[in-house]
């Protein structure tokens, strides 16, 4: 039996979903998503999501809201009134993170509740009035989250820029490989004989996922002019805007020297390769770290940890700063920090405070019983995977209980805080 926190729902999602792997030459494609259903009065256009805001295009009028996996509330709103590329207004309201933007010729307004847009948040509220923004960003080499090594030999179907193009009652769907902005088209209908997806479903990784739903879509017809007045311009510094860097620009702007101090997880590969998708802030803060794809999973959140404290020089764009985005590779070696063997069970309690023991039925075992668990510990002091070691299977879940309660310090050593493998041993008497 083993423990992960935050563990990946890897079985469930990996069955619906078109992977392009980053940790080799694979790629792996999951077919047949799960169908949404469409409202029986909807059309079914014979293409893909077009885009709503292209030059040319009818002024629109749209409402949507965006949910997180298994949440019926919504955790944003959006509205869009669209009449022009010159001219158009929208809003986001979120607790996370609001906007108002207004364009109206070369003047533009934009009022920001906090120094950071969500990439998330961000690439749905883009990619639903324009998914070609997700098309062209799409990365085969860079891949999506899968399970550890990112193993399938299946071969890539549909079009360029895209893993999964397909249809059937429900009408078409898309599904798009992008690091860091991969994304799913579902429920495509017709808007001025132009097809749009209603349903956009995201995944940053396998934690995350969030999903768009347009709600009204509607032409604008005599729109009222003051939605669009603009007083005064906001300067380019004080507008939040985001640009994708190579790995080699970002790694340029790097403050201080960044490494990885892998966690000695307990099983599966010890070495490998890892590649996560990096948003970092105006001011150079990493504020999103996404796994796309990792020799040995068990150590994600470890590493996401220690990259969010990661700070870069901030990220200039024709004079002000912007967000930006890269996919960062490393060498995984979960070996490479800490003691070689693991710990015994009095130098583990040495380590820990809030030392609980196992509480079990008085009877239960013949006194003497023992059982063992091994942990692993990052250098955080992190407890991030237990096993069972040895003695009665009954046993294992409440001395597994118990060590949920421990707090762990990381062993120093050369006053460095450093991971480290323990055998801990609970004996009943």
């Amino acid at each position: 039996m083993r423990f992960q926190p935050q563990a990946f729902l890897a079985c469930v999602l990996l069955t619906t979903l078109a992977a392009a792997v980053g940790c080799g030459n694979r790629t792996s494609v999951r077919r047949r998503p799960a169908p949404v259903p469409q409202d029986s009065a909807a059309s079914t256009p014979s293409g893909v999501p077009a885009s709503l805001i292209a030059p040319g295009s009818s002024p629109f009028q749209l409402k949507a809201v965006i949910k997180e996996r298994g949440d019926r509330n919504p955790i944003a709103r959006v509205e869009m009134s669209w009449v022009s590329p010159n001219k158009w207004r929208r809003t986001i309201q979120s607790d996370q993170f609001s906007q108002t933007l207004v364009v109206n010729g070369k003047k533009v307004f934009e009022q920001d509740s906090a120094n950071y847009f969500p990439l998330g948040l961000q690439t749905l509220v883009t990619a639903m009035v324009d998914p070609k923004s997700v098309l062209e960003a799409s990365d085969p080499g860079g891949g999506l989250p899968t399970k550890a090594n990112c193993g399938s030999d299946e071969p890539r179907i549909g079009g360029a820029g895209s893993n999964l193009i397909g249809g059937g009652p429900y009408g078409l769907r898309e599904t798009v490989a992008a690091s860091g902005r991969s994304m799913r088209f579902v429920n495509v209908q017709d808007f001025n004989a132009t097809g749009i997806a209603r349903l956009l479903v995201y995944w940053g990784n396998l934690d995350e996922r969030l999903t768009a739903e347009i709600t009204q879509l509607s032409e604008l017809n005599n729109p009222d002019e003051s939605l669009f007045s603009i007083t005064q311009s906001t300067v380019k510094g004080e507008r939040i805007r985001s640009t994708i860097l190579t790995e080699a620009e970002l790694q340029r702007l790097a403050l201080g020297v960044h490494s990885i101090i892998w966690p000695q997880v307990l099983d599966g590969s010890t070495t490998g390769t890892a590649k996560f998708y990096i948003s970092v802030d105006r001011f150079g803060q990493v504020r999103e770290a996404l796994p796309l794809c990792t020799a040995n999973e068990r150590s994600n959140d470890s590493a996401q940890r220690q990259i969010l404290r990661w700070k870069f020089k901030p990220v200039m764009k024709d004079g002000a700063s912007v967000q930006a985005e890269s996919t960062l590779t490393f060498t995984l070696d979960t070996r490479a920090w800490g003691p070689v063997s693991l710990l015994s069970d009095a130098e583990a309690r040495k380590l820990a405070s809030n030392i609980v023991e196992p509480e079990i039925p008085p009877g239960s075992v013949p006194a003497g019983t023992t059982y063992t668990l091994r942990a692993a510990i990052d250098s955080d002091g992190k407890l991030i995977e237990v096993i069972a070691a040895d003695g009665p299977a009954k046993l294992h879940q409440p001395c597994y209980q118990a060590l949920l309660k421990w707090h762990f310090s990381p062993i120093l050593q050369n006053g460095e805080p450093r991971p480290y493998r323990a055998e801990i041993k609970f004996e009943f008497q």
